[in-house]
């Protein structure tokens, strides 16, 4: 069950008893949080860090992070999914996190925006907020303050575009180059897509690294496939 929660002017309460509600039971004192094993070369922790921001910018930018978020899901995290109207529920099924575990939330008017994410931070293991809402510069860097102090973490995606360059992140994806195989002249399917990532932050993440995926690979599996070149990581996983 995908649980949608609409946010009208005068529905903070609303979003504080869903956050009661699903208040983190699991991985509450692990500092990193597992994604599936063929993620594992994007992150220099091989997991997301508890208290930490992401961000996710360009073509396939959505399926990238659901598939990030997959890992979290399945081992029991609450996700909370604030905007990305365009975002389609079977979506996340496909991904592969536990339906059960993740709620769609319709922030309302944008003066509530800041509001209802710091509602959902501190009380859900992972808030994910589509970049393209209207949201100050201050109102980020408390967003991401607050991550720090109570342990969620904050995925900001940019679908089809560059990543957002106002919060101040510890892990940062731009994906770029994307290309689909398999039809041929005029005929043939779609089988898969390759795309390059390129992956920075601040720590350990401080050196930028280029992989190479395809998203989503021709089996529609997680899978780790041979690198291509050199210095360059190729992976397969599904949408």
């Amino acid at each position: 069950m995908v649980l949608p929660v609409s946010v009208s002017s005068s529905a903070v309460p609303t979003v504080q008893e869903l956050a009661e509600r699903i208040r983190p039971v699991a991985l509450a004192r692990e500092a990193v949080v597992p994604v599936v094993e063929a993620l594992r070369p994007l992150l220099p922790d091989i997991g997301l860090i508890r208290g930490s921001t992401l961000t996710i910018g360009g073509i396939g930018a959505t399926s990238l992070a659901l598939s990030l978020l997959a890992g979290p899901s399945q081992s029991g995290s609450w996700v909370a999914i604030i905007g990305l109207d365009d975002l389609a529920p079977v979506a996340v099924l496909e991904a592969g996190l536990d339906s059960d575990r993740v709620a769609f939330i319709d922030p309302g008017s944008s003066e509530r925006l800041a509001d209802v994410a710091a509602a959902l931070i501190g009380a859900v293991d992972v808030v994910v907020l589509d970049a393209r809402l209207p949201i100050t510069a201050s109102a980020c860097r408390r967003l991401t303050s607050r991550c720090r102090e109570r342990g969620s973490i904050l995925v900001v995606v940019s679908p089809g575009r560059e990543r957002s360059t106002q919060w101040p992140v510890d892990r940062s994806f731009s994906t770029s180059d994307a290309q689909w195989e398999g039809v041929g002249c005029g005929h043939g399917h779609l089988r898969s897509r390759s795309m390059r990532v390129d992956v920075g932050g601040r720590g350990r993440a401080s050196r930028r690294r280029q992989h190479e995926l395809l998203l989503p690979a021709a089996d529609g599996g997680v899978a780790v496939a041979e690198a291509q070149h050199e210095g360059a990581t190729v992976i397969a996983f599904s949408r």
